[in-house]
């Protein structure tokens, strides 16, 4: 139950290393914004998230949302964008046949409006949660509802609508999770905690390797590894702590019980480059 796998980086920001993890940097260092395509055999061309696109200029040219654009300096190069490196792979935007939603943080969903044939995967609760929020709570939260395409509501389906299922080994110490395709080669994960309901995904790629998209339930591999957390800042923008380290300790039981699981956090550079070195042949752990 095999898919193609590939990983970008769509645009990237610039914060504090010490807030994101203890014992970090001082100085600002660059986080990238992954996006997975994946090449299912009947589905066709879906992604998982979409990283940043001048949207998000557009949605954080006022104030306050301005503050968003001020606290995580963003920068999307041209060879980054979406378009372009889709175009690598002989793919157009409107090629997409589904956009899995991890969760509704800006940095995850800034493209959604340039998937014009698109239909939308997330968890309900994680979208009605923000939803919810104020104007000023949901900034606080990296929520910006002016990215959602005007159709969104009509495009969208509900990952979690299903009957949950015991997740099949590697991944079971994951608890249950949910067959997005009925084929057993996609199946969704729900991880809590930075966002209400943020939502993984386990997959098995096309060398066989057993992978777990874990999106921001960490922000460096060292988290679940050593179980070294964020500083307190960090929980300003943490939805529910609490849930947080709940899932930061089952990634580390993962890690631990199934070495061979390859977990890729959307903003660890040395997750995603060990996962696509190990894909050319090369290392495979990451390093610090």
């Amino acid at each position: 139950m095999r898919v193609e796998l590939s990983l970008f980086d769509v645009g990237q920001c610039r914060h504090c290393e010490r807030v994101t993890l203890a014992g970090g940097r001082w100085g600002n260092v660059t986080f990238p914004s992954m996006v997975a395509l994946i090449v299912h055999p009947t589905e066709g061309p879906i992604l998982y998230d979409t990283g940043y696109a001048a949207h998000f200029m557009d949605a954080t040219a006022g104030f306050p949302e301005r503050l968003y654009r001020w606290a995580t300096p963003v920068e999307l190069p041209q060879t980054q964008r979406l378009e372009v490196q889709l175009a690598a792979h002989g793919l157009r935007p409107a090629d997409i046949r589904w956009c899995l939603v991890s969760h509704f943080h800006a940095d995850h969903i800034a493209g959604l409006r340039d998937l014009p044939n698109a239909r939308f995967l997330c968890m309900r609760e994680d979208l009605d949660a923000m939803r919810a929020m104020s104007r000023v709570r949901g900034l606080r939260n990296g929520w910006l509802p002016a990215l959602l395409p005007t159709d969104f509501d009509a495009r969208v389906r509900y990952a979690g609508d299903g009957v949950a299922r015991r997740l099949p080994a590697p991944w079971d110490s994951l608890g249950e999770g949910f067959d997005l395709f009925g084929d057993g080669r996609l199946l969704a994960v729900p991880m809590p905690g930075h966002a209400p309901r943020q939502m993984g995904l386990c997959l098995r790629d096309t060398d066989d390797r057993a992978v777990l998209l874990c999106a921001d339930a960490c922000w460096s591999h060292l988290t679940f590894r050593e179980r070294r957390l964020p500083t307190w800042p960090a929980r300003l923008v943490t939805h529910d702590w609490a849930a947080y380290l709940r899932t930061v300790e089952r990634l580390h039981t993962l890690a631990v019980s199934a070495p061979d699981v390859a977990i890729l956090p959307s903003h660890c550079q040395a997750s995603l480059d060990t996962y696509r070195a190990a894909t050319r042949g090369g290392p495979a752990c990451a390093s610090s």
